[in-house]
């Protein structure tokens, strides 16, 4: 005798309540389908455990293997695989053989992301039996019957997951079906989430290798002036004029400096949040045992935070020695066409010296001042000492604005 599925009957009728199985149905599709979604985006955020996430929707549809597979196309390349019920031996005759033979990766690609295919309804069951496919890999490995979908596609390569069963278990039922919808596009969405976090670990890394790399000391802090990145010339600098990098607020020796320099910080933080570029500042903070020269800008942090876990108002500050210019002013020279005598004279433009004080300490007259500072407007194009003073401040920075 067949089993039928249990109905609730109207009392003194014969009627089978039809409408209220299928809620009953569902519901109980709806609950599996949730606790399978949570496994399911807890892979997303570790790649290790989609192995398991796989083994819990193929127990859910009685599946006797399963797998996610990340190709290349056209070439057919496997890229990765989290494989379920399957040898190692198979793994890697798949990979160096039958990727190629496999009759269902087409059908799934041409498939819209997350759209369900059952191997009874993608290929003509009787030529099927007769492929090297099935006859060498699937029959073998009793996974005969299959169901799979397309979940990410771009860049040329293509990620499908699949579930196989056996001759004996049959075809996947409509039920198997109708969990799958509900889990496999939240896998798709997994897949991609993941995708995007890999891309964000990695540009991270480019990130912070490049700031490590500059010679000026380079610090993000957030609107508190905690830091959350320090590169190694910033940490060269600890103990330089009082500077401590934490593991609070950065500070100085004198507490006065101190709340200055925190407070240029938290202006450039709060700055919009960051999203545009208004709060700058630059100041020298002089002791006896030297002179700590800092910039700070506001950073674009709906920018930032794509590549560096960074707060909602976040600030770059740079640091250096004074006596440590004469780099950058060569680059600018050079950037400007700018002679040695106009290059000194741009300096103590810089310094915000006025015309009398730069012929006084450069023992010229006034008026060679005056022509030196006419060419040197033509050259970068300012019309005032404050702008000049500020274009100079921005290619010093060289571009940290575009992050």
């Amino acid at each position: 005798m067949v089993n039928q599925p249990e109905t609730s009957v109207r009392k003194g009728s014969s009627h089978v309540d039809r409408s209220n199985y299928r809620t009953v149905v569902m519901s109980n599709i709806e609950s599996r389908a949730l606790k399978l979604v949570a496994a399911v985006y807890e892979a997303a955020l570790n790649a290790g455990y989609w192995s398991h996430a796989i083994e819990l929707v193929a127990d859910e549809i009685g599946a006797s293997g399963g797998a996610l597979r990340h190709m290349q196309l056209p070439s057919l390349t496997l890229v990765n695989m989290s494989a379920l019920g399957y040898d190692e031996c198979w793994v890697r005759a798949y990979r160096q053989h039958f990727v190629a033979l496999d009759p269902f990766h087409r059908h799934f690609d041409a498939f819209p992301i997350a759209e369900l295919g059952r191997s009874d309804m993608l290929v003509n069951w009787r030529e099927y039996r007769k492929s090297e496919w099935y006859n060498d890999f699937a029959k073998p490995q009793d996974k005969i019957h299959m169901v799979g979908s397309t979940i990410a596609r771009g860049s040329g390569g293509r990620v499908q997951i699949m579930f196989q069963r056996g001759r004996q278990a049959g075809p996947f039922a409509d039920d198997d079906l109708r969990l799958l919808k509900r889990v496999v596009p939240h896998i798709s969405r997994a897949v991609n989430m993941q995708f995007r976090l890999c891309d964000a670990r990695r540009y991270e890394t480019m990130v912070c290798a490049a700031l490590d790399r500059l010679r000026v000391g380079a610090i993000l802090t957030d609107s508190a002036a905690r830091p959350f990145f320090v590169n190694r010339a910033a940490e060269g600098l600890q103990g330089y004029c009082g500077l401590r990098l934490g593991p609070g607020a950065i500070e100085l020796e004198d507490s006065a400096n101190t709340g200055r320099l925190q407070g240029m910080i938290a202006a450039a933080a709060l700055t919009s949040m960051g999203a545009n570029l208004d709060g700058e500042g630059e100041a020298s903070f002089e002791t006896e045992t030297g002179a700590l020269h800092v910039s700070v800008v506001p950073v674009a942090s709906e920018l930032l935070a794509l590549e560096v876990t960074a707060p909602a108002a976040c600030a770059a500050v740079f640091v250096s020695k004074r006596c440590c210019d004469t780099s950058p002013w060569r680059r600018l020279a050079v950037q400007h066409q700018l002679t040695p005598a106009e290059t000194r004279l741009a300096r103590a433009l810089a310094e915000g010296l006025c015309v009398k004080e730069i012929a006084e300490r450069y023992l010229i007259s006034r008026n060679t001042v005056r022509t030196q500072i006419r060419s040197i407007f033509d050259k970068t194009g300012a019309r005032r000492q404050a702008q000049l003073v500020r274009l100079l401040s921005n290619d010093f920075r060289g571009g940290i604005r575009k992050w």
